[in-house]
């Protein structure tokens, strides 16, 4: 049988992106449960402002791998930090670039499990990110993970090497994980 595809995409623009620690800290657990994982991390799509009229003339390499595995994966995890009160530019710019699997059968993301990872700064951060990113994954008519986790108070929780002590934190990416995979299996 062959593996379960995930594609991971997310991160920030900034050097030690907590919500890319969380990101490959979940992708690392979807490894070790058996499946195939690729990391698209924001920072290194280097991608420019969306717009419509240059779409099908962006010439970016590492865009052109990233849409050749979204329409390989079985399943998906996004991640964006919390800036002011919802998800940051940089995950919706990637995001709109979506638009070139507009006309693909079926189109976008459809009937594709995400889980979604939402890190904030603050107490109660990190909730209305989520239900944002949530929002976007049924515009592209994929499925939520209700599983999908906000972190709140999420610049300390990782270390350099993108390790975390934090229990709740471990228990609720793994579960994340865990669920991600299951409906990736279920729905291929």
């Amino acid at each position: 049988m062959k593996k379960i595809k995930i594609v991971c995409i997310g991160g920030s623009l900034e050097s030690g992106s907590t919500t890319f620690a969380a990101l490959k800290y979940t992708a690392d657990i979807l490894k070790d449960t058996g499946a195939d994982v690729y990391i698209a991390d924001l920072k290194k799509l280097s991608l420019p402002l969306f717009s419509y009229k240059n779409l099908s003339k962006i010439k970016n390499k590492n865009f052109k791998i990233l849409i050749k595995k979204v329409t390989e994966a079985d399943g998906f995890l996004f991640g964006s930090p919390e800036y002011h009160g919802t998800i940051s530019a940089a995950f919706k710019n990637t995001i709109d670039y979506l638009e070139i699997l507009s006309k693909h059968n079926p189109p976008y993301l459809t009937l594709k499990p995400v889980g979604c990872i939402a890190v904030g700064g603050a107490e109660n951060s990190g909730i209305s990110t989520l239900k944002t990113m949530i929002s976007i994954v049924h515009s592209l008519r994929a499925l939520a993970a209700p599983a999908s986790v906000a972190i709140s108070y999420g610049k300390n929780i990782f270390d350099i090497n993108g390790n975390t002590n934090d229990k709740t934190v471990q228990r609720r990416l793994k579960r994340l994980a865990n669920e991600v995979y299951m409906l990736s299996e279920k729905l291929r």
